[in-house]
C-alpha cells in the first residue's frame, strides 16, 4: 500500500516536473524572441538619433540663413529709405 503511494506521489511530482520544464523552455523562448527585437530597435533607434542630429544642424543652418537675410533685408531697406 505505502509503495502505490510513493508511486503516485512520484508519478504526480513527475508531471509538475514536466509542466514546469515546459514553462522554463516556453519563457526561454520568449526571452530570445525578446532580446532579437531589442537589439533591432536598439539598432533603429540609434538610426533616428543619427538623423535627428542631422536635422537639427539642417536648421541651425536655416535660421542662421534666415536670419542673414533678415538683416541684410534691413539694411537694404534703410539704404533705399524705405522706413523713413
Amino acid at each position: 500500500m505505502e509503495n502505490k503511494i510513493c508511486e503516485e506521489r512520484h508519478k504526480r511530482i513527475d508531471e509538475k516536473i514536466s509542466v514546469h520544464e515546459r514553462r522554463i523552455n516556453n519563457h526561454s523562448e520568449r526571452l530570445d524572441i525578446i532580446e532579437r527585437v531589442n537589439s533591432r530597435l536598439e539598432e533603429r533607434l540609434d538610426g533616428l538619433i543619427k538623423q535627428l542630429a542631422s536635422l537639427n544642424s539642417t536648421m541651425k543652418w536655416f535660421m542662421g540663413l534666415l536670419l542673414g537675410g533678415i538683416v541684410s533685408f534691413f539694411f537694404y531697406a534703410v539704404q533705399q529709405g524705405l522706413f523713413k
